[in-house]
């Protein structure tokens, strides 16, 4: 599932954004209503968690324009105005769900998970090739039947790998999504966790190379 997370708190926006990509979620965020715009004309997502408040475009506004030309896109309202009367306008606006801040993170993540069985999208069982098997639901991975233990960014990019169903992901996007908040790594980060991987797989090796492009696992 595609998910914009839309927030001009930096802070808050980065721990949603990676909390979201740990659970293997497709996450981008962005930190302005202008660039939200720019991403919802320019992609089709399948969850905005959209702050009202924003600088540049107000969230509102964002909102009245996807639901004027019927984007189906699902809108979860994340936002301190918190009385009865916001919710009432926020809902009336056309956003599908309402949160508001403070909240726990264990319900945001309840509320997304539920976007995303009510669009067909979620797991649909554990991912087997050959002795590899990985149930992301569980966490549990394991190789000929020993378990791997793998770390937080090194599992998010194998689920990435994973989930692309053989296409290619490429370097760009891999770094992107999953390092976007830690800017202490180059790019090459993703082929020194992409060979980890590897060597905590071992054989026969799943993730293939494509020159020029990316990894893959078909």
């Amino acid at each position: 599932m595609r998910v914009l997370v839309v927030e001009d708190n930096v802070n808050l926006a980065d721990v949603v954004g990676m909390g979201l990509r740990m659970k293997g979620f497709d996450t981008t965020v962005v930190y302005d209503g202008r660039d939200a715009i720019d991403e919802l004309d320019g992609a089709r997502w399948d969850l905005l968690i959209l702050d009202r408040d924003l600088p540049g475009v107000h969230g509102d506004e964002i909102c009245r324009r996807l639901r004027a030309r019927r984007d189906p896109v699902h809108i979860l309202m994340l936002t301190a105005a918190s009385r009865t009367d916001d919710i009432v306008q926020g809902l009336g606006l056309g956003a599908d769900d309402y949160l508001t801040k403070p909240f726990a993170y264990a319900e945001l993540l309840a509320r997304v998970e539920a976007v995303q069985r009510r669009l067909g999208l979620a797991d649909t069982g554990p991912f087997v090739r050959g002795g590899f098997r990985a149930d992301f639901r569980t966490g549990d991975i394991s190789m000929n039947g020993e378990p791997l233990r793998f770390g937080q960014r090194e599992l998010a990019v194998l689920r990435m790998l994973v989930e692309a169903h053989g296409a290619v992901v490429g370097v760009d996007r891999l770094y992107d999504e999953i390092w976007q908040d830690d800017h202490a790594h180059t790019k090459s980060i993703v082929k020194s966790t992409v060979y980890t991987l590897r060597s905590k797989i071992g054989d026969p090796d799943l993730i293939e190379t494509v020159p020029g492009q990316g990894y893959r696992i078909s």
